[in-house]
């Protein structure tokens, strides 16, 4: 019997304890390792100069050899004006890693200490890493496309006024209308649709399938996200010529914005969802769906409420998530302080709590950019 990876002992590589009993300059030279993959040589951040550069100890920086520009581990980083430690800065990392649904800020703040905003900008600076550095590679082989509804949900009134009105539901569900068809979700505007498309790992586990005898696969292995106001064909459409190599197979549900992608090159195999959840022919959108239900997890125990204006960001970090679930946790480490050491510094922010802001909602727009030539629309919240 195959032992689940997180059970094994090679998942478990750095624990809290081992950061707990670090010193503040032990965990400076830590992160200088996750950053640049080597405590003797350091980036320059200035001049991009790859070397032992000198090392300043009394002010924990390096001098760089080559223009003389003095840094830290973390200039040229959303963390460069940070005013926490570096082992309250290692932990928050350690935490953001570990809690697989997310990590509400109110609860790095109980682990870290200092002010809730700290806890909130630092976690949303990480968001932004990982929006900023995703590949923009295409997907290539099986892909997995789907939509899902989020934000936005009405709140029951006090008292119920009159008769309960009954969803309208689209004439192709008019045989299955206990069922909650996509179309039968009440107006509100708040509510958008995050579009997901995963590529699927050729590769097995090594274990086997008790029910049908086949082995198992290793699931996604990349995961692009988009938010859009509907899942109509021309943003389906637009997502698919951006992110998704030709000729590659794409498998989507019934719905009628999927219609064109045979025509565009790509092979499209559908799974009728009205009737049922796999087709005979064993097509399936399980690795979608588990990208939602992870989704949904989050925003349900954890956020609780997520506005238009930053649900991209939430989004990416749930499709970081699902992309290196299967690796152990200082390679995830590592993984996330890389990309934080190639964000650059912080737009949105650095200076929050004085005023900088996101101005407007980031909408048709994935890992890659913004696709379809859509511009980012403003929002009221």
């Amino acid at each position: 019997m195959t032992v689940h990876f997180w059970l094994s002992t090679d998942a478990i590589t750095i624990t809290q304890e081992s950061i707990g009993t670090m010193t503040d300059d032990q965990a400076r030279l830590f992160l200088a390792e996750l950053r640049w993959g080597s405590v003797d040589q350091q980036v320059c951040p200035e001049c991009g100069a790859v070397d032992r550069h000198y090392h300043i100890r009394t002010r924990r920086q390096w001098r760089c050899k080559h223009c003389f520009h003095t840094f830290s581990v973390t200039s040229g980083t959303p963390f460069t004006d940070r005013k926490i430690g570096y082992r309250r800065l290692l932990l928050a990392l350690f935490a953001f890693v570990i809690n697989q649904k997310g990590l509400a800020a109110l609860a790095l703040r109980r682990m870290i200490g200092g002010q809730y905003r700290t806890s909130f900008t630092l976690l949303h600076k990480l968001r932004e890493a990982i929006m900023l550095t995703t590949s923009q590679d295409q997907l290539g082989g099986v892909v997995e496309m789907d939509g899902g509804h989020f934000s936005g949900r009405k709140r029951k009134g006090r008292k119920k006024k009159g008769k309960p009105k009954k969803p309208q539901v689209p004439n192709k569900y008019a045989e299955h209308r206990s069922k909650a068809p996509q179309g039968a979700f009440p107006f509100h505007p708040n509510r958008r649709i995050i579009v997901a498309l995963r590529e699927i790992s050729q590769e097995t586990t090594g274990a086997i399938n008790k029910y049908n005898g086949k082995p198992i696969g290793k699931g996604a292995t990349r995961t692009v996200v988009a938010v859009c106001r509907s899942e109509n064909n021309v943003d389906v459409e637009a997502l698919i010529r951006k992110h998704v190599a030709t000729p590659s197979t794409i498998r989507t549900d019934e719905m009628p914005s999927y219609g064109n992608v045979k025509f565009m090159g790509y092979i499209h195999q559908v799974v009728n969802h009205s009737i049922e959840f796999s087709s005979d022919e064993g097509y399936n959108e399980n690795q979608a769906e588990s990208f939602f239900s992870r989704m949904r997890r989050a925003c349900i125990g954890i956020y609780h409420r997520i506005t238009p204006k930053y649900m991209l960001d939430y989004a990416t970090e749930t499709a970081w998530r699902e992309d290196v679930r299967r690796k152990d946790t200082r390679t995830q480490l590592a993984e996330l302080f890389s990309r934080v050491g190639r964000a650059g510094l912080s737009k949105d922010w650095i200076n929050y709590c004085r005023g900088n802001r996101r101005r407007i909602e980031l909408l048709f727009q994935g890992n890659a950019g913004s696709v379809g030539g859509a511009n980012p629309l403003p929002v009221g919240n």
